[in-house]
């Protein structure tokens, strides 16, 4: 499974096509009107200086009230989608992990440790529906934010544009380079809490 990335996850993800499809809707309609607010805000301030009058300037306020709203509207819509999506897949990729398990013979099961199964299965399931449920709303949401507000700070200055893009693609690299330095420390930790398991299993169960 670790040498095919998330691509183990493709049999689990297919029921719930449609919800991910729907979520990404969710995610473009809140970075949109993210995206948006400070754009409208940058027009009211401009209009400001040069005289506005007052209910021009509550049109604005209705705007952004009404940006705001859509924002945390469709971020609570996705946020619980994912949950759903989340608790779903983690259900069937337990209840596969259990029925994998019955059909271990005793040696296999003795060789390895039951309390190192279970402990590393619990592990990976808890990091499976995080993924689900925080990594990929957010990071679907910040993608869409990225695209958006840079063609937004494209009209103003391009070169500005530029910057932003380069400052983040490294940011995204360091993390990526840090992600694998942290998957080597988990697999590490995870392995000495299959022990820790295995020990009170065998002593205290």
């Amino acid at each position: 499974m670790k040498q095919q990335g998330l691509r183990f996850l493709l049999p689990y993800m297919r029921p719930y096509r449609r919800q991910l499809l729907i979520g990404v809707l969710y995610a473009f309609i809140g970075a949109g009107a993210q995206a948006f607010s400070p754009t409208l805000l940058g027009h009211a301030v401009d209009n400001l200086t040069q005289g506005v009058q007052p209910r021009v300037l509550i049109y604005y306020a209705a705007g952004l009230i009404g940006l705001a709203a859509t924002l945390a509207v469709f971020r609570y819509l996705l946020r619980m989608l994912t949950g759903q999506i989340a608790a779903g897949i983690t259900y069937r990729m337990s209840a596969d992990m259990f029925h994998r398990l019955l059909l271990f013979d005793k040696e296999t099961r003795e060789k390895y440790g039951t309390g190192d199964l279970l402990s590393r299965a619990t592990s990976d399931f808890i990091y499976i529906w995080r993924f689900y449920s925080a990594g990929f709303q957010m990071s679907i949401h910040a993608l869409f934010l990225l695209l958006i507000g840079c063609s937004l700070i494209a009209l103003t200055s391009p070169l500005l544009a530029l910057i932003v893009m380069a400052m983040l693609t490294t940011s995204i690299f360091i993390q990526i380079r840090l992600g694998r330095r942290l998957e080597q420390a988990f697999s590490n930790v995870q392995a000495q809490m299959a022990k820790i398991s295995s020990f009170v299993e065998e002593h205290l169960g």
